[in-house]
């Protein structure tokens, strides 16, 4: 797009109000404590040398993650191919086209065998334990930021190799030696997940807007399966720019460097409350004044039955 670099200073405190507080809190035991069932689109694990004995290892690996994260609530609304983009660009179409905030890149290496088979015919074939990594890195696309970065190494296991080859959507090929060993660092990860977004407050997108007489309803892309409840208050954020673009890394840092033209500061709009409840839409009540555009973003505000401060 033309235009030229601009650099932008922010005013920190003004939009202190407007960024996450899970960082600073800890989840209540008691019932309705932190029920955000954040949305997360996966990608397949990208293997840059896929074992031959083997099918199915990059699908397999995002598959089991995703169940394992569904028990827990949160929702995989999509399984997408591997990226080899290191950048928040895949994340912030994740939540363009998906309304999904977090998106989740998965990748293993050193997965295949190494080994001969013996010269001797007394002797039995001779391959090094099976082992590799599994890594990951979990992005936010709504205020554009890297969340986590990971790295597990798998614990070392039979390296013969399959014969005739797995089939890693098979249950069989999970209850072999390196299919425990590698669904461990599926459940590791899961686990590293989970304790990120654990808490974090809901973020979602007003859809589309009609007008009340002096108020304005707010057609917006979070509902009951999200953990929006109807006595939430939600918070209506002006962005500053398309979140396609860019993603709302504004809300995060403290400046920015861009070459999409001129760059307005996000902003607070106001609050807006449910009034109608759905599966996985609402519509809100805006009264406040400012014009509000489809595209802008809504922040459930925590409360204190959902959340609770760490003592200082």
């Amino acid at each position: 797009m033309p235009g030229h670099p601009v650099t932008r200073r922010l005013t920190w405190l003004a939009f202190a109000t407007l960024l996450p507080i899970a960082a600073s809190a800890e989840p209540q035991t008691g019932p309705g404590a932190c029920q955000a069932n954040h949305r997360l689109v996966i990608t397949e694990a990208r293997i840059g040398h896929e074992p031959g004995d083997v099918t199915g290892l990059p699908t397999a690996i995002a598959d089991r993650l995703a169940r394992r994260l569904e028990t827990t609530g949160l929702q995989v609304v999509d399984i997408v191919p591997p990226t080899r983009s290191e950048g928040l660009s895949p994340a912030m179409d994740a939540f363009s086209r998906h309304a999904a905030p977090y998106f989740l890149r998965l990748a293993a290496s050193d997965v295949g065998t190494q080994g001969r088979p013996s010269a001797f015919v007394l002797l039995p074939d001779q391959y090094q334990p099976r082992a590799g990594q599994l890594s990951a890195t979990l992005d936010d696309g709504a205020q554009g930021a890297r969340l986590g970065d990971w790295q597990f190494d798998l614990e070392p296991a039979d390296g013969k190799p399959y014969s005739p080859e797995a089939d890693a959507q098979a249950g069989a090929f999970w209850q072999s030696d390196w299919g425990e060993a590698l669904d461990a660092g599926v459940e590791r990860l899961a686990v590293e997940v989970l304790a990120t977004l654990h808490c974090r407050p809901l973020v979602g997108r007003v859809l589309s807007t009609q007008a009340r007489g002096s108020m304005i309803d707010l057609h917006v892309d979070l509902g009951r399966e999200d953990g929006l409840r109807a006595g939430d208050r939600l918070t209506v954020i002006d962005p500053g720019m398309p979140a396609d673009w860019l993603g709302v890394n504004l809300l995060t840092r403290p400046t920015l460097e861009t070459t999409a033209g001129p760059v307005r500061e996000p902003r607070s709009q106001g609050d807006a409350r449910v009034t109608y409840l759905g599966q996985r839409d609402s519509t809100l009540r805006y009264t406040g004044r400012h014009a509000v555009e489809s595209g802008d973003l809504v922040q459930v505000k925590p409360r204190r039955d959902r959340l609770k401060r760490l003592p200082n």
